[in-house]
């Protein structure tokens, strides 16, 4: 092997895990003679990392380091902005977001205690987080350093360390991680922190289970099941909460050594409908855990239907500054794209409200006809960067990519950017010069570029976009009522913001960073006042196509609730597909199931 052990040990951690397992697989075929010869090539610490892959690979080892942790952060200024309610513990199995911290809270120090029964010679300790850590101590020990948030680059990498029995104790340890950027997530916890012994054979695990597919209970089946192996006397700890992080249960089990399942009967415990997390954490050996979410009834969840004063007049008054303005349209082919294609790509640009230009990517089948035509609306900070997935369908659809106002190449002239201010809170106390009332009329303005187009069928126009593009997808739909045909939409901002905020309680915080910004010109309140009138689960009534909603069950970044908070509001013709395991990064991954539904109804 040419190799260097650092270059080894890297190239071995950032494999997936489906790749390690190919690995380990191979190892273990190998026979003795050649395992002989291919340990003279191989340093002791190269061998320590492959045996460590195998090693890992027994993943129902016992893990020493408890699921709860201790957080405390450097400076107040994370605290200052959520009063008494803010956590001071923290659940891997959970989001950031779930438990009210993002990247903005600054410097944090983690910390859990866990005992040692028995010392063995070695253990090994493997991370994933989803923050950066500059340094691991154990007993006051600095066993790591300067471990790396890999979430966008592959969320299933991890690091492996090996931990001396010297640096451990017989009873109880102590181990603590400083940590910065506590990282975005969507709503999924990639986060392991896994400490095993190499003599470790135990095998345990607990696991919740609910009775339907898609954890969507419509009737009283409301029973979840957890299956838990141990080999000792061991405890259960159950907590169930709603999306509103009220609790509903939380108890401890006594189990006993065995492979059993205990049916928990939540019907009457989560009667109301909506959503409800489930969390076991087995301590037996060590500690595992699992964490799921259920729907209970999600049509009848209850929302307000009421607008906010003076809403309609709002949007008149918009549609007729929109109007007074001539569109201007412009098309420019782009032949460097087109040879990429199958179809003919331009830029078109078009004049929006305040006279400002917006721009979009427009594709074209490079058939004779008129063609159905797919409005896509960007989430939010994403301006199409990446249209590689355009330019290889071939679909006969014309599809126009629209950058709205401070997104991708319409971001020129209007570029508040997205932190802080940033688009969301852009003059946030002003209802007329707010951001997202020139973008909901960029989308109004895209749609009369497309029923201006000869080679659009206008009565068959689709619109669809998830995350701030669910929202605009809801607003888009509305406000050009009569002329969209079908909608798509996946877990939508901003959408029933007076709820989302609660349960995406980081939402306060952002939201009076952002006010005192632009230094403290009018109250909270006054701002949610001006969030009331650009709320999309208020457009959702006047819908008049067919609808589809994908909701994501774990997603803390537009939860699941204020999707269905709209959804529950439209009377056209609707329906919903759940993703139970998934969160809001992985809601972007169904785009041919929704591009095929929405083909479907544009050809009805």
């Amino acid at each position: 092997m040419n190799v260097t052990d650092g270059t080894l040990k890297i190239i071995i951690l950032q494999y997936s895990i489906e790749q390690k397992r190919y690995l380990c697989s191979i190892l273990l075929q190998m026979k003795n003679v050649m395992i002989k010869k291919v340990v003279l090539f191989m340093s002791k610490r190269v061998l320590f990392v492959l045996f460590s892959l195998l090693f890992i690979e027994n993943l129902s080892a016992q893990n020493l380091l408890p699921l709860d942790w201790n957080i405390a952060f450097k400076s107040d200024a994370c605290l200052s902005t959520r009063g008494a309610k803010a956590r001071s513990s923290v659940c891997t199995l959970l989001s950031w977001e779930r438990q009210g911290y993002f990247e903005g809270d600054g410097d944090c120090t983690l910390s859990a205690a866990f005992n040692i029964k028995e010392l063995q010679k070695s253990y090994l300790l493997l991370m994933r987080m989803q923050c950066e850590v500059r340094d691991v101590k154990i007993n006051g020990k600095s066993v790591a350093q300067n471990i790396k948030n890999t979430f966008w680059n592959n969320r299933d990498a991890y690091s492996t360390f090996r931990i001396s029995k010297e640096i451990l104790r017989k009873g109880e340890n102590k181990i603590s991680l400083d940590c910065s950027s506590l990282g975005y997530t969507g709503g999924v916890s990639h986060t392991m922190l896994v400490l095993k012994s190499f003599n470790d054979k135990a095998k345990e695990y607990v696991r919740v289970s609910l009775p339907t597919a898609d954890h969507v209970c419509l009737g009283n089946d409301r029973v979840a099941t957890i299956h838990y192996y141990t080999t000792r006397q061991a405890t259960i700890r159950l907590r169930v909460e709603n999306d509103f992080h009220q609790s509903y249960l939380d108890s401890t089990i006594n189990v006993s050594p065995r492979d059993s399942i205990i049916n928990i009967d939540l019907n009457k415990l989560c009667s109301t409908p909506g959503f409800y997390q489930i969390t076991a954490v087995m301590h037996g050996v060590g500690y595992s855990g699992n964490a799921q979410w259920m729907a209970v009834k999600p049509e009848e969840a209850e929302c307000d239907n009421r607008t906010a004063i003076g809403f309609e007049d709002y949007w008149a008054k918009a549609k007729a500054e929109l109007a007074a303005i001539k569109p201007e349209f412009k098309l420019h082919r782009i032949d460097s794209l087109c040879q990429k294609s199958k179809r003919d790509v331009y830029i078109v640009e078009m004049q929006s409200l305040g006279n400002l230009t917006v721009r979009g990517y427009y594709f074209v089948p490079r058939t004779a006809g008129k063609h159905r035509a797919v409005l896509q609306v960007p989430g939010y900070g994403y301006g199409f960067e990446n249209i590689d997935g355009f330019l290889n369908d071939n679909t006969d659809r014309a599809e126009l990519a629209l950058c709205v106002r401070g997104h991708g190449i319409s971001a020129d002239v209007f570029h508040p950017g997205f932190g802080v201010p940033g688009v969301w809170g852009y003059k946030l106390c002003n209802s007329d010069s707010i951001a997202y009332r020139g973008i909901y009329m960029d989308c109004v303005r895209a749609i009369d570029f497309l029923c201006s187009r000869p080679e659009v069928d206008a009565h068959r126009i689709g619109v669809k976009g998830g995350s701030q593009g669910g929202g605009l997808t809801l607003a888009t739909a509305a406000l050009c009522s009569d002329r969209i045909a079908a909608c798509a939409y996946f877990d939508p901002f901003p959408c029933d913001m007076r709820h989302q905020i609660q349960v995406r309680t980081i939402c306060q915080s952002e939201l009076k960073r952002n006010l005192a910004y632009y230094g403290n010109p009018c109250s909270y309140l006054e701002v949610l006042c001006v969030q009331d009138l650009i709320d999309t689960r208020s457009f959702a009534s006047k819908i008049k196509c067919s609808v589809l909603y994908t909701p994501a069950l774990f997603d803390d970044d537009c939860p699941v609730e204020g999707g269905f908070a709209a959804y529950n509001l439209i009377t056209s013709p609707k329906e919903y597909k759940v993703f139970p395991n998934e969160g809001h990064v992985e809601g972007f991954t169904h785009e041919a199931m929704i591009m095929s539904w929405l083909d479907k109804k544009l050809s009805e």
